[in-house]
């Protein structure tokens, strides 16, 4: 893997030939090296505008420049990929002995064993890093944890609060102390208790007058007759079905009758359909039939016109070979009369 490049108002071009394969130990160290002192030098533009606007290319690209000083022959992409592998190992190792920690299981359990106290297939049993060294997992921790610090110190001095939720967990005296006495004051005052509202009576109405009352009966509404059934709407099939059962007048009978002739002229209809389907089929069967007869007809011919051809050819063949031998035996003959006595 190759990549030139050229300085800006040199003409001179560097070529950089990366090294591929596994990491060493060394190659890790200085990559770790190169990230520590690049969060340090974005930590210190963090307060300039174009500090913190820079790109995350540039930036790995100020790392690859640090390990080639420092020997490490490997490009950009690489040193991100490298990265972001050993921060996920180093995370699952971290929790890992943070819930040992929490346990306070002994090391020289099972279960509880020290990550670093385990063989290479026990840690893939139990989906850890198989190959975390050590002396690596110490140096970035140390990268991480300073890294956080930095964050935290940055982040007060631009007036916000990074860790919220440690803010949210403290006791409120805490932040009692650190206020003005009016605002102690006003914090330590206790809360009114709810004071209770009395809504004024409702108005009584008068009572109504007896007389009155006693004068104006009231009205009832009649109730609903059943005598009288309510008006109801049939369909059509219901109309023919009441018609044919009860056998009323002509109109059941014409009702029936219209229908015996619609059932008939539908049997007509599809017997008039299957009857041409079965007449197509014989018609094609019928041409299907002619056709063999007459490609049989062809290929008959063609087998006779071969046979002509074939025989004419032996005819002309032995009256080929006929003549040669007249000609042969007259030859034999003239030689014979010509030759001296």
């Amino acid at each position: 893997m190759k990549l030139v490049m050229a300085d800006q108002g040199v003409d001179n071009i560097v070529t950089r030939e990366y090294r591929k394969g596994n990491w060493t130990v060394n190659e890790t160290m200085v990559l770790i090296e190169a990230k520590k002192m690049d969060d340090e030098r974005r930590m210190k533009r963090s307060g300039d505008i174009e500090g913190r606007g820079k790109p995350t290319e540039l930036r790995w690209k100020w790392v690859e420049d640090y390990c080639w000083r420092k020997g490490c022959l490997r490009s950009q992409n690489q040193c991100n990929d490298k990265w972001d592998n050993l921060m996920r190992d180093y995370k699952k190792v971290r929790e890992y002995q943070r819930r040992i920690a929490e346990r306070g299981e002994g090391t020289h359990s099972n279960e509880g064993s020290s990550y670093w106290e385990m063989e290479k297939n026990e840690r893939k049993v139990k989906n850890l890093p198989s190959n975390m060294l050590r002396l690596i997992y110490e140096r970035l921790e140390e990268v991480v944890e300073k890294k956080g610090d930095q964050t935290a110190v940055a982040a007060g001095g631009s007036g916000l609060i990074p860790n919220i939720p440690y803010v949210m967990d403290r006791p409120i005296t805490s932040v009692e102390t650190s206020l003005p006495p009016l605002l102690q004051h006003q914090l330590l005052a206790p809360i009114p208790a709810a004071i209770p509202l009395t809504l004024p009576a409702p108005p009584q109405l008068p009572p109504p007058p007896i007389a009155a009352a006693a004068a104006a009966p009231l009205v009832q509404p009649s109730p609903l007759s059943y005598a009288q059934p309510l008006p109801t709407v049939d369909s059509p099939a219901k109309r023919r079905k009441r018609g044919t059962g009860n056998g009323e007048g002509s109109s059941g009978g014409t009702t029936s009758a219209n229908n015996s002739n619609e059932v008939g002229t539908a049997i007509s209809k599809s017997a008039s359909i299957i009857a041409e389907a079965i007449q197509a089929s014989e018609e094609r069967e019928e041409r299907r039939h002619k056709d063999l007869v007459s490609l049989h007809e062809r290929r008959l011919k063609m087998e006779e016109s071969k046979t002509e051809m074939d025989k004419r050819g032996l005819d002309g063949l032995v009256d080929a070979i006929n003549k040669l031998a007249n000609s042969i035996l007259a030859l034999t003959t003239h030689k014979k009369q010509s030759a001296p006595k």
